[in-house]
């Protein structure tokens, strides 16, 4: 079973004179296997087409799956792995901490709940009293928990603090938060990126972060910002914004603040505290984007906060205002695909060292949490 045979890898360049080996390996004892090689393109040739035509043609001659809105190719053609032709499987593994999904208007489209009963993991739904009966009748009253407010006017905030404080009365060392519109859990190793239907993808971000006595926020990176060609990556980010699905310390005295943005604000304010986060890029999520005006199949799913959040005719300027307000010395903002975005320094918190706990001793071997690489014929 070889996942690589289409995906060509070539050696690695000759160290500079000031190359410095990663370290990451010191730190992922005892986790899945993660191994990146150089996938990335040793030449490359732009070619000009004056016409629609000229492109079919060269397409076709050159049997390249190439279009008018194509802008690149590999020679020799690498095919596609067709979808979910290869995954991860395993045995159905529940998390160590609790999983918590703040909703609303997604009773009968949320898509988080249907990956994590795929996975045998354990959930609840976080719903405002005018909606619990509708989460009710779809996911049954074992996973959802009514919560005594609607329509804040505050977006996701309410929520999420309710949230805090029933994981701390109910003494819950961490717990996770996440967004009802994941809708796949992804694992990267030797350069590809496969959906996860079975073994602990959830124990084994849990067991690494409790390794650590100063970790404050843990989760998996969104799927599209891991370079899977490239032998640099390492399969996580210290000291980032953790967002969208996120483990954490219940013990913190900070809370969810503001309207916008309020991921990267918590972990700002986190870092700057001298925490350390982790963004786990071996262990992946995709997540659907949530769309203006309802949402359909094709453009985003409906509901969440489109109406009393995201529905701003600004180009976003206010998302990225309220971000530099809040911290000044390390955001700007910038204009980048045709909007305006924040842009975090996040360089001055690589002072923040993890931290490990006393009695913690390091392994030699990898543990693969029951995921197995299958192949569907």
């Amino acid at each position: 079973m070889d996942i690589n045979e289409n995906r060509p890898t070539r050696e690695k360049k000759k160290r500079g004179l000031f190359h410095v080996d990663p370290n990451w390996r010191d730190i992922w004892w005892g986790m899945p296997e993660f191994e990146m090689k150089d996938a990335t393109p040793k030449y490359q040739i732009i070619m000009n087409f004056m016409t629609k035509e000229d492109v079919e043609d060269f397409a076709r001659k050159l049997d390249l799956p190439l279009s008018s809105k194509s802008n690149s190719a590999w020679w020799p053609n690498q095919k596609k792995l067709k979808g979910c032709e290869f995954e991860y499987t395993g045995k159905p593994t529940d998390s160590r901490y609790p999983i918590c999904i703040p909703s609303k208007g997604r009773f009968d489209c949320q898509t988080t709940g249907k990956i994590l009963d795929g996975l045998g993991v354990s959930y609840k739904f976080f719903v405002e009293e005018t909606e619990y009966r509708k989460y009710v009748r779809y996911l049954g009253s074992d996973k959802v928990v009514g919560m005594p407010f609607h329509d804040l006017g505050q977006g996701s905030i309410p929520a999420r603090n309710f949230i805090w404080e029933w994981a701390k009365e109910n003494g819950h060392k961490r717990h996770w938060v996440m967004d009802d519109n994941i809708r796949a859990l992804i694992r990267c190793n030797n350069n590809r990126r496969l959906r996860v239907r079975g073994g602990g993808f959830f124990q084994a971000m849990e067991n690494f972060v409790d390794r650590y006595e100063n970790i404050a926020l843990a989760g998996p990176h969104e799927q599209g910002f891991m370079l899977d060609r490239n032998s640099k990556s390492a399969p996580f980010l210290l000291n980032s914004r953790i967002y969208s699905c996120i483990l954490i310390d219940t013990s913190l005295t900070e809370r969810w603040r503001g309207r916008y943005n309020e991921d990267t604000d918590l972990s700002l304010r986190l870092l700057k505290k001298g925490y350390c986060t982790i963004l786990f890029r071996a262990l992946l999520m995709d997540k659907m984007t949530t769309h203006v005006g309802g949402g359909d199949k094709k453009t985003g799913l409906k509901g969440g906060n489109t109406d009393n959040v995201y529905n701003t005719d600004d180009y976003r300027m206010s998302f990225a205002k309220s971000l530099q307000d809040q911290h000044p010395d390390v955001v700007k903002i910038i204009w980048r695909f045709n909007r305006w975005h924040h842009l975090v320094d996040y360089s001055k918190f690589k002072k923040n060292k993890l931290k490990m706990k006393e009695g913690i001793t390091p392994t030699a071997d990898s543990n693969e949490y029951g995921m197995i690489l299958s192949y569907n014929k």
